[in-house]
Protein backbone atom coordinates (compact mmCIF):
# COMPACT_ATOMS: atom_id res chain seq x y z
CA UNK A 1 0.00 0.00 0.00
CA UNK A 2 1.41 3.45 -0.94
CA UNK A 3 1.87 5.51 2.15
CA UNK A 4 1.17 9.50 2.14
CA UNK A 5 -2.15 9.33 0.25
CA UNK A 6 -3.62 12.15 -0.28
CA UNK A 7 -7.07 14.12 -0.74
CA UNK A 8 -6.66 14.07 -4.45
CA UNK A 9 -6.81 10.04 -4.91
CA UNK A 10 -9.81 10.34 -2.97
CA UNK A 11 -11.44 13.04 -5.00
CA UNK A 12 -10.61 11.03 -7.97
CA UNK A 13 -12.74 7.90 -6.99
CA UNK A 14 -15.47 10.01 -5.57
CA UNK A 15 -15.81 11.72 -9.30
CA UNK A 16 -15.25 8.46 -11.16
CA UNK A 17 -18.61 6.99 -8.66
CA UNK A 18 -20.64 10.15 -9.93
CA UNK A 19 -20.00 10.15 -13.28
CA UNK A 20 -20.27 5.76 -13.67
CA UNK A 21 -21.79 4.66 -16.71
CA UNK A 22 -22.44 8.22 -18.19
CA UNK A 23 -23.58 8.46 -21.96
CA UNK A 24 -21.95 10.54 -24.32
CA UNK A 25 -24.23 12.15 -27.15
CA UNK A 26 -21.79 12.45 -29.65
CA UNK A 27 -23.31 10.17 -32.55
CA UNK A 28 -27.01 12.15 -32.38
CA UNK A 29 -26.44 15.13 -34.34
CA UNK A 30 -25.64 12.59 -37.64
CA UNK A 31 -29.62 11.75 -37.87
CA UNK A 32 -31.39 14.84 -39.58
CA UNK A 33 -29.27 13.96 -43.02
CA UNK A 34 -31.48 12.02 -44.05
CA UNK A 35 -35.06 13.99 -44.24
CA UNK A 36 -32.73 16.57 -46.55
CA UNK A 37 -32.16 13.71 -49.28
CA UNK A 38 -35.81 13.90 -50.86
CA UNK A 39 -34.98 16.64 -53.43
CA UNK A 40 -35.18 14.76 -56.39
CA UNK A 41 -39.35 15.12 -56.06
CA UNK A 42 -39.52 18.92 -56.58
CA UNK A 43 -37.38 18.36 -59.99
CA UNK A 44 -39.69 17.22 -62.51
CA UNK A 45 -42.45 19.88 -61.46
CA UNK A 46 -40.67 22.81 -63.25
CA UNK A 47 -41.09 21.27 -66.22
CA UNK A 48 -44.80 22.46 -66.87
CA UNK A 49 -42.77 25.58 -68.12
CA UNK A 50 -45.16 25.82 -71.77
CA UNK A 51 -48.04 26.04 -69.32
CA UNK A 52 -47.43 30.10 -68.67
CA UNK A 53 -46.89 30.52 -72.46
CA UNK A 54 -50.62 29.59 -72.93
CA UNK A 55 -52.09 31.99 -70.92
CA UNK A 56 -50.34 35.20 -72.30
CA UNK A 57 -52.97 35.18 -75.60
CA UNK A 58 -55.56 34.91 -73.11
CA UNK A 59 -53.83 38.22 -71.77
CA UNK A 60 -54.23 39.92 -75.16
CA UNK A 61 -57.64 39.73 -76.11
CA UNK A 62 -58.74 40.97 -72.84
CA UNK A 63 -57.16 44.64 -74.10
CA UNK A 64 -58.95 44.57 -77.17
CA UNK A 65 -62.19 44.37 -75.58
CA UNK A 66 -61.04 47.00 -72.98
CA UNK A 67 -60.02 49.20 -75.62
CA UNK A 68 -63.49 50.67 -76.84
CA UNK A 69 -64.98 50.70 -73.74
CA UNK A 70 -61.89 52.71 -71.87
CA UNK A 71 -64.40 55.09 -70.07
CA UNK A 72 -67.76 52.93 -68.86
CA UNK A 73 -65.13 50.49 -67.51
CA UNK A 74 -63.69 52.99 -64.70
CA UNK A 75 -67.12 54.25 -64.16
CA UNK A 76 -68.73 51.02 -63.07
CA UNK A 77 -65.97 49.47 -61.19
CA UNK A 78 -64.95 52.57 -59.09
CA UNK A 79 -67.87 53.32 -57.43
CA UNK A 80 -68.59 49.42 -57.16
CA UNK A 81 -65.00 48.83 -55.11
CA UNK A 82 -65.89 52.40 -52.91
CA UNK A 83 -69.46 51.47 -52.30
CA UNK A 84 -68.88 48.02 -51.17
CA UNK A 85 -66.35 48.05 -48.64
CA UNK A 86 -68.14 51.45 -47.20
CA UNK A 87 -71.15 50.46 -47.20
CA UNK A 88 -71.26 46.47 -46.39
CA UNK A 89 -68.20 46.65 -44.04
CA UNK A 90 -68.24 49.66 -41.42
CA UNK A 91 -72.29 50.02 -41.74
CA UNK A 92 -72.85 46.67 -40.85
CA UNK A 93 -70.19 45.63 -38.41
CA UNK A 94 -70.26 48.57 -36.12
CA UNK A 95 -73.46 48.25 -34.68
CA UNK A 96 -73.03 44.46 -34.30
CA UNK A 97 -69.44 44.58 -32.54
CA UNK A 98 -71.57 47.28 -30.53
CA UNK A 99 -74.45 45.38 -29.54
CA UNK A 100 -72.32 42.57 -28.99
CA UNK A 101 -69.87 43.21 -25.93
CA UNK A 102 -72.97 44.77 -24.06
CA UNK A 103 -74.73 41.06 -24.53
CA UNK A 104 -71.87 38.84 -24.53
CA UNK A 105 -70.64 41.21 -20.99
CA UNK A 106 -72.80 38.83 -18.36
CA UNK A 107 -71.79 35.14 -19.61
CA UNK A 108 -68.43 36.18 -19.79
CA UNK A 109 -68.47 37.29 -16.52
CA UNK A 110 -70.02 33.79 -15.24
CA UNK A 111 -67.85 32.12 -17.85
CA UNK A 112 -64.32 33.05 -16.08
CA UNK A 113 -65.83 32.72 -12.77
CA UNK A 114 -67.02 29.03 -13.50
CA UNK A 115 -62.92 29.01 -15.12
CA UNK A 116 -61.54 29.95 -11.90
CA UNK A 117 -63.71 28.05 -9.89
CA UNK A 118 -62.78 24.80 -11.94
CA UNK A 119 -58.62 25.78 -11.99
CA UNK A 120 -59.45 26.23 -7.99
CA UNK A 121 -60.46 23.07 -7.53
CA UNK A 122 -57.48 21.34 -10.30
CA UNK A 123 -55.00 23.04 -8.04
CA UNK A 124 -56.74 21.68 -4.33
CA UNK A 125 -56.26 18.44 -6.02
CA UNK A 126 -53.15 18.67 -7.58
CA UNK A 127 -51.80 20.29 -4.04
CA UNK A 128 -53.74 17.46 -2.28
CA UNK A 129 -51.47 15.08 -3.98
CA UNK A 130 -49.01 16.13 -3.74
CA UNK A 131 -49.01 16.93 -0.13
CA UNK A 132 -49.65 13.06 0.29
CA UNK A 133 -46.83 12.44 -2.38
CA UNK A 134 -44.69 14.19 0.09
CA UNK A 135 -46.03 12.83 3.04
CA UNK A 136 -45.54 9.15 1.84
CA UNK A 137 -41.85 10.50 0.89
CA UNK A 138 -41.11 11.60 4.84
CA UNK A 139 -42.52 8.57 5.93
CA UNK A 140 -39.69 6.47 4.23
CA UNK A 141 -37.15 9.59 4.77
CA UNK A 142 -38.08 8.77 8.96
CA UNK A 143 -37.98 5.05 8.57
CA UNK A 144 -34.56 5.12 6.64
CA UNK A 145 -33.15 7.31 9.43
CA UNK A 146 -34.54 5.42 11.91
CA UNK A 147 -32.54 2.52 10.76
CA UNK A 148 -29.44 4.24 10.05
CA UNK A 149 -29.21 5.67 13.50
CA UNK A 150 -30.21 1.82 14.84
CA UNK A 151 -26.77 0.82 12.63
CA UNK A 152 -24.77 3.32 14.04
CA UNK A 153 -25.92 2.75 17.53
CA UNK A 154 -25.45 -1.03 16.98
CA UNK A 155 -21.51 -0.05 15.35
CA UNK A 156 -20.96 1.93 18.69
CA UNK A 157 -22.52 -1.04 21.17
CA UNK A 158 -20.13 -3.51 19.01
CA UNK A 159 -17.09 -1.17 19.39
CA UNK A 160 -17.37 -1.05 23.42
CA UNK A 161 -17.90 -4.86 23.32
CA UNK A 162 -14.65 -5.05 21.29
CA UNK A 163 -16.93 -7.21 18.95
CA UNK A 164 -17.03 -6.62 14.87
CA UNK A 165 -14.85 -3.31 15.16
CA UNK A 166 -15.23 -0.92 12.18
CA UNK A 167 -11.90 -1.25 10.04
CA UNK A 168 -10.88 2.12 7.52
CA UNK A 169 -7.96 2.84 5.49
CA UNK A 170 -5.65 5.41 7.24
CA UNK A 171 -4.58 8.20 5.10
CA UNK A 172 -1.23 8.10 5.95
CA UNK A 173 0.04 4.94 5.91
CA UNK A 174 -2.50 3.14 3.79
CA UNK A 175 -2.73 0.33 6.94
CA UNK A 176 -6.12 -0.81 7.82
CA UNK A 177 -7.43 0.93 11.36
CA UNK A 178 -10.29 0.97 13.42
CA UNK A 179 -12.36 3.65 12.50
CA UNK A 180 -12.87 4.20 16.49
CA UNK A 181 -15.16 7.48 17.75
CA UNK A 182 -14.73 11.07 17.35
CA UNK A 183 -12.20 12.71 20.22
CA UNK A 184 -14.50 13.98 22.98
CA UNK A 185 -12.45 17.51 22.92
CA UNK A 186 -13.49 17.78 19.38
CA UNK A 187 -17.10 19.25 20.36
CA UNK A 188 -17.72 21.57 17.46
CA UNK A 189 -17.53 18.24 15.24
CA UNK A 190 -19.96 16.01 17.28
CA UNK A 191 -22.96 17.55 15.29
CA UNK A 192 -21.28 16.24 11.65
CA UNK A 193 -20.75 12.75 13.31
CA UNK A 194 -23.98 11.87 13.50
CA UNK A 195 -24.70 12.06 9.47
CA UNK A 196 -24.11 9.25 7.65
CA UNK A 197 -22.27 10.32 4.74
CA UNK A 198 -19.99 12.83 6.73
CA UNK A 199 -19.41 11.08 9.99
CA UNK A 200 -16.76 8.95 9.09
CA UNK A 201 -14.65 11.46 6.95
CA UNK A 202 -14.76 13.31 10.40
CA UNK A 203 -14.02 10.68 13.09
CA UNK A 204 -11.20 9.28 10.22
CA UNK A 205 -9.35 12.85 9.84
CA UNK A 206 -9.34 14.15 13.62
CA UNK A 207 -8.22 10.14 14.81
CA UNK A 208 -5.57 10.18 12.28
CA UNK A 209 -4.01 13.61 12.92
CA UNK A 210 -4.10 12.53 16.74
CA UNK A 211 -1.99 9.22 15.54
CA UNK A 212 0.58 11.54 13.07
CA UNK A 213 1.26 14.82 14.61
CA UNK A 214 3.87 15.25 12.29
CA UNK A 215 2.31 14.92 9.59
CA UNK A 216 0.10 18.10 7.63
CA UNK A 217 -3.05 18.83 9.15
CA UNK A 218 -4.32 20.55 6.13
CA UNK A 219 -8.25 19.75 4.94
CA UNK A 220 -10.01 19.90 1.87
CA UNK A 221 -13.87 20.25 2.38
CA UNK A 222 -15.60 19.22 -0.56
CA UNK A 223 -19.04 20.87 -1.05
CA UNK A 224 -21.90 21.55 -4.25
CA UNK A 225 -21.28 24.16 -6.61
CA UNK A 226 -21.98 27.37 -5.24
CA UNK A 227 -22.79 26.56 -1.58
CA UNK A 228 -21.18 27.21 1.69
CA UNK A 229 -18.70 25.17 3.89
CA UNK A 230 -16.78 27.81 5.45
CA UNK A 231 -18.56 27.10 8.82
CA UNK A 232 -17.63 23.49 8.65
CA UNK A 233 -13.96 24.82 8.36
CA UNK A 234 -14.54 27.10 10.97
CA UNK A 235 -16.00 23.87 13.25
CA UNK A 236 -12.52 22.00 12.16
CA UNK A 237 -10.36 24.79 13.34
CA UNK A 238 -11.83 25.22 16.84
CA UNK A 239 -11.60 21.52 17.71
CA UNK A 240 -8.15 21.65 16.69
CA UNK A 241 -7.39 24.53 19.15
CA UNK A 242 -9.66 22.41 21.44
CA UNK A 243 -7.24 19.50 20.93
CA UNK A 244 -4.24 21.14 21.22
CA UNK A 245 -3.12 20.81 17.58
CA UNK A 246 -2.66 24.50 17.13
CA UNK A 247 -1.43 26.84 19.32
CA UNK A 248 -3.79 29.81 18.62
CA UNK A 249 -7.84 30.04 18.66
CA UNK A 250 -7.42 32.86 15.79
CA UNK A 251 -9.32 32.12 12.28
CA UNK A 252 -8.56 33.75 9.19
CA UNK A 253 -11.66 33.27 6.65
CA UNK A 254 -11.14 34.60 2.77
CA UNK A 255 -12.00 34.46 -0.80
CA UNK A 256 -9.51 32.69 -3.39
CA UNK A 257 -9.87 35.67 -5.70
CA UNK A 258 -8.95 38.05 -2.40
CA UNK A 259 -5.95 35.93 -1.78
CA UNK A 260 -4.98 36.27 -5.26
CA UNK A 261 -4.39 39.84 -4.61
CA UNK A 262 -2.89 40.34 -1.32
CA UNK A 263 0.81 40.24 0.20
CA UNK A 264 1.35 37.43 2.77
CA UNK A 265 2.42 40.03 5.49
CA UNK A 266 -0.76 40.32 5.53
CA UNK A 267 -0.90 36.80 7.15
CA UNK A 268 1.92 37.50 9.73
CA UNK A 269 -1.12 37.81 12.61
CA UNK A 270 -1.98 34.26 11.89
CA UNK A 271 1.02 32.47 13.76
CA UNK A 272 -0.35 29.43 15.01
CA UNK A 273 -3.96 29.42 13.87
CA UNK A 274 -5.93 28.18 10.83
CA UNK A 275 -6.73 30.28 7.58
CA UNK A 276 -9.70 29.07 5.66
CA UNK A 277 -10.03 29.76 1.67
CA UNK A 278 -13.45 29.78 0.47
CA UNK A 279 -13.81 28.53 -3.26
CA UNK A 280 -10.16 27.42 -3.40
CA UNK A 281 -10.35 26.29 -7.02
CA UNK A 282 -9.74 29.26 -8.42
CA UNK A 283 -6.76 30.57 -6.65
CA UNK A 284 -3.69 30.84 -8.06
CA UNK A 285 -1.58 28.03 -7.98
CA UNK A 286 1.87 29.96 -7.61
CA UNK A 287 -0.59 31.87 -4.96
CA UNK A 288 -1.63 28.68 -2.80
CA UNK A 289 2.14 27.70 -3.19
CA UNK A 290 3.47 30.51 -1.03
CA UNK A 291 0.99 29.95 1.34
CA UNK A 292 1.98 26.65 2.10
CA UNK A 293 5.16 27.44 2.41
CA UNK A 294 4.31 30.48 4.89
CA UNK A 295 2.13 27.61 6.87
CA UNK A 296 4.87 25.75 7.90
CA UNK A 297 5.95 25.05 11.12
CA UNK A 298 9.75 26.75 10.39
CA UNK A 299 7.67 29.65 9.16
CA UNK A 300 4.21 30.45 10.53
CA UNK A 301 2.91 27.48 11.41
CA UNK A 302 -0.44 27.82 10.66
CA UNK A 303 -3.43 25.17 9.20
CA UNK A 304 -5.03 25.71 5.65
CA UNK A 305 -8.39 24.43 5.06
CA UNK A 306 -9.61 24.60 1.41
CA UNK A 307 -13.50 24.79 0.94
CA UNK A 308 -14.93 24.21 -2.53
CA UNK A 309 -16.40 22.55 -5.27
CA UNK A 310 -15.92 18.78 -6.13
CA UNK A 311 -14.96 19.19 -9.77
CA UNK A 312 -12.87 22.85 -9.76
CA UNK A 313 -10.64 21.18 -6.62
CA UNK A 314 -10.02 17.97 -8.62
CA UNK A 315 -9.01 20.25 -12.04
CA UNK A 316 -6.80 22.10 -9.13
CA UNK A 317 -4.84 19.47 -7.74
CA UNK A 318 -5.21 17.66 -10.77
CA UNK A 319 -2.87 20.80 -12.32
CA UNK A 320 -0.99 21.11 -9.68
CA UNK A 321 0.92 17.89 -8.13
CA UNK A 322 3.67 19.69 -6.49
CA UNK A 323 1.43 20.42 -4.21
CA UNK A 324 -1.10 17.49 -3.71
CA UNK A 325 0.49 15.98 -0.34
CA UNK A 326 0.47 18.82 1.57
CA UNK A 327 -3.70 17.70 1.63
CA UNK A 328 -4.03 14.28 3.09
CA UNK A 329 -7.58 14.97 4.75
CA UNK A 330 -10.73 14.62 2.62
CA UNK A 331 -14.16 15.39 4.30
CA UNK A 332 -17.03 15.47 1.73
CA UNK A 333 -19.91 17.66 2.78
CA UNK A 334 -21.56 17.43 -1.31
CA UNK A 335 -22.86 13.68 -0.16
CA UNK A 336 -25.22 15.28 2.59
CA UNK A 337 -29.03 15.00 1.73
CA UNK A 338 -32.05 16.33 3.94
CA UNK A 339 -32.23 13.25 6.70
CA UNK A 340 -28.43 14.92 7.00
CA UNK A 341 -29.22 18.22 7.53
CA UNK A 342 -32.08 17.43 9.92
CA UNK A 343 -29.38 15.53 11.88
CA UNK A 344 -27.17 18.61 12.03
CA UNK A 345 -29.84 20.36 13.41
CA UNK A 346 -30.71 18.18 16.40
CA UNK A 347 -26.57 17.92 16.56
CA UNK A 348 -26.55 21.45 16.56
CA UNK A 349 -29.47 22.18 19.11
CA UNK A 350 -27.54 19.76 21.17
CA UNK A 351 -24.26 21.30 20.70
CA UNK A 352 -26.22 25.10 22.00
CA UNK A 353 -28.22 23.67 25.18
CA UNK A 354 -31.37 23.59 22.81
CA UNK A 355 -33.95 20.81 22.99
CA UNK A 356 -36.44 20.63 20.04
CA UNK A 357 -39.55 17.86 19.49
CA UNK A 358 -40.36 16.18 16.54
CA UNK A 359 -42.87 19.00 15.21
CA UNK A 360 -40.00 21.38 15.15
CA UNK A 361 -38.21 18.81 12.58
CA UNK A 362 -41.11 18.56 10.43
CA UNK A 363 -40.84 22.52 10.45
CA UNK A 364 -37.77 22.59 9.56
CA UNK A 365 -38.12 20.20 6.77
CA UNK A 366 -40.40 22.31 5.28
CA UNK A 367 -37.76 25.63 5.58
CA UNK A 368 -35.30 23.59 3.77
CA UNK A 369 -37.51 23.51 0.95
CA UNK A 370 -36.22 27.07 0.31
CA UNK A 371 -33.10 27.03 0.37
CA UNK A 372 -30.90 24.63 -1.45
CA UNK A 373 -29.67 21.09 0.15
CA UNK A 374 -26.38 20.55 1.51
CA UNK A 375 -25.91 24.62 2.26
CA UNK A 376 -24.15 24.37 5.20
CA UNK A 377 -23.47 27.92 6.14
CA UNK A 378 -27.22 29.28 5.20
CA UNK A 379 -28.67 26.29 7.16
CA UNK A 380 -26.48 26.92 10.44
CA UNK A 381 -26.99 31.15 9.84
CA UNK A 382 -30.95 29.62 10.05
CA UNK A 383 -30.71 27.71 13.25
CA UNK A 384 -29.06 30.79 14.99
CA UNK A 385 -31.96 32.63 14.09
CA UNK A 386 -34.27 30.05 15.01
CA UNK A 387 -32.46 30.29 18.41
CA UNK A 388 -32.34 33.88 18.84
CA UNK A 389 -36.28 33.71 18.22
CA UNK A 390 -36.69 31.09 21.25
CA UNK A 391 -34.24 33.06 23.68
CA UNK A 392 -36.24 36.65 23.08
CA UNK A 393 -39.65 34.54 23.43
CA UNK A 394 -38.38 33.05 26.66
CA UNK A 395 -37.60 36.15 27.62
CA UNK A 396 -40.24 37.87 26.96
CA UNK A 397 -42.35 35.05 28.87
CA UNK A 398 -40.20 35.21 32.20
CA UNK A 399 -39.36 32.10 31.45
CA UNK A 400 -35.66 32.38 29.97
CA UNK A 401 -32.99 29.86 30.00
CA UNK A 402 -35.18 27.40 29.18
CA UNK A 403 -34.26 26.86 25.38
CA UNK A 404 -36.86 24.96 24.10
CA UNK A 405 -37.05 25.55 20.43
CA UNK A 406 -40.99 25.82 19.09
CA UNK A 407 -42.91 24.96 15.87
CA UNK A 408 -43.72 29.15 16.12
CA UNK A 409 -40.19 29.89 16.42
CA UNK A 410 -39.12 27.96 13.15
CA UNK A 411 -41.93 30.12 11.30
CA UNK A 412 -40.82 33.67 12.82
CA UNK A 413 -37.09 32.66 12.14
Amino acid sequence: MKPFRNAYEAIKRLLSKMFKGGKSPEETPEVPVTPAEPEPKPEPKPEPKPEPKKTEPSKKPEPKKTEPPKKPEPKKTEPQKKAEPKKQEPKKTEPQKKAEPQKSGKTAEEDMAAYVRESERKEQEAYAAEAKRRAERAAKREAEEKRAEQRAARREMEAQAGMGVRRVTDPVTGEEVPLGALPSRATHLKKYSKIASTSDDVILSMNSILRHPDMSKNIVILGKNGFGTVRVGEDFARSFYEMELVKSDKIAKIRAKQLNKIGLEKLKDLKGGCLIIENAGLVQPEKLVEVIKNASPDENDYVVILTGEIDSLARFFEDNQEIVDQFIYLIGIHKIKEKGMISLARGYFKEKGYTADKPVYEQLKQSLQSMEEGNIDRFLEFLDKVMEVTKNREVSEGNGGHNEVLVDDVRRA
